[in-house]
């Protein structure tokens, strides 16, 4: 199940005073906590809803993606409305995949005190981030990393869980398969107890950047090791050392920075 690690926006309402007063709403009925992800080439500036619908508002001049709506049925091309300077979509999704060309971004929409818990269907596996060009040196589906300039490292923010989740996973069937969040304090030991869980290797050796990355948040993550493991690196997607996963077919794990190559065509070392 996809969650970008992305960062939550809290965007003021552009251009309100002068919208058409067709689409204006009154306080309160604006819902902006969504998270944004992946390419920032095809990914809006912000994203909030309504009752009306789903707005996304893109820099000025930049093309509008395919924008799909992803619910328990798979992928959904959705049609949309210009209200410039925002596009319009229909209401009632919570997940969407932006794609123009081989890139993509992700937004998804946080549980709002009234909402109800929703279960969101994983993304393809296969789209893996190693095919898009470096994105924004902010932070996975928003506006940037909640990192301190004055840090070396910047921390991430775990994606948002579509399940209620504790620190510790519970024992009952219904909770995530792969839980992201205490006792582990950095990707590389969540990766690490990920991997003795599904029978995968993954080491000190295997892990290729130069600096462990804090976690911050929890979530759990439906779906096989390798799609887990897709998720919880794309949150660095939109940061200063975006990563990406390398597996071999001899069970055995790497993660490289996003601009190096990943040869799967050899066995990785064990």
């Amino acid at each position: 199940m996809r969650h970008v690690f992305p960062f939550s926006i809290s965007l003021a309402l552009a251009g309100c005073a002068t919208a058409p007063a067709a689409w204006q709403a009154g306080d309160g009925l604006y819902h902006f906590d969504w998270r944004l992800s992946g390419d920032a080439a095809v990914a809006p500036l912000q994203v909030f809803d309504s009752p009306e619908g789903i707005w996304l508002q893109f820099p000025a001049g930049q093309a509008i993606p395919a924008i799909f709506g992803l619910g328990a049925q798979g992928e959904q091309l959705l049609a949309y409305q210009r209200r410039d300077p925002y596009v319009l979509l229909p209401p009632g999704w919570s997940q969407l995949v932006l794609r123009g060309g081989r890139r993509q971004a992700y937004a998804q929409r946080q549980r709002g005190p009234g909402d109800a818990p929703a279960r969101l269907p994983a993304p393809p596996a296969d789209a893996t981030s190693s095919g898009q060009a470096p994105a924004l040196a902010e932070a996975p589906v928003a506006s940037s990393v909640a990192a301190d300039s004055a840090q070396a490292v910047p921390s991430v923010s775990a994606p948002p869980a579509p399940v209620a989740s504790s620190p510790h996973r519970p024992a009952s069937a219904a909770s995530p398969r792969f839980f992201a969040g205490p006792p582990d304090t950095t990707l590389r030991a969540v990766l690490s107890r990920w991997a003795r869980q599904a029978g995968w290797v993954f080491g000190a050796e295997h892990w290729l950047p130069t600096v462990d990355i804090p976690l911050q948040g929890q979530a759990g993550f439906d779906g096989d090791f390798k799609v887990a493991v897709r998720q919880l690196l794309r949150a660095t997607e939109l940061g200063d050392r975006p990563l990406q996963p390398c597996f071999y077919a001899n069970r055995v794990l790497r993660v490289l920075p996003l601009a190096q190559s990943c040869d799967r065509s050899v066995a990785g070392p064990a």
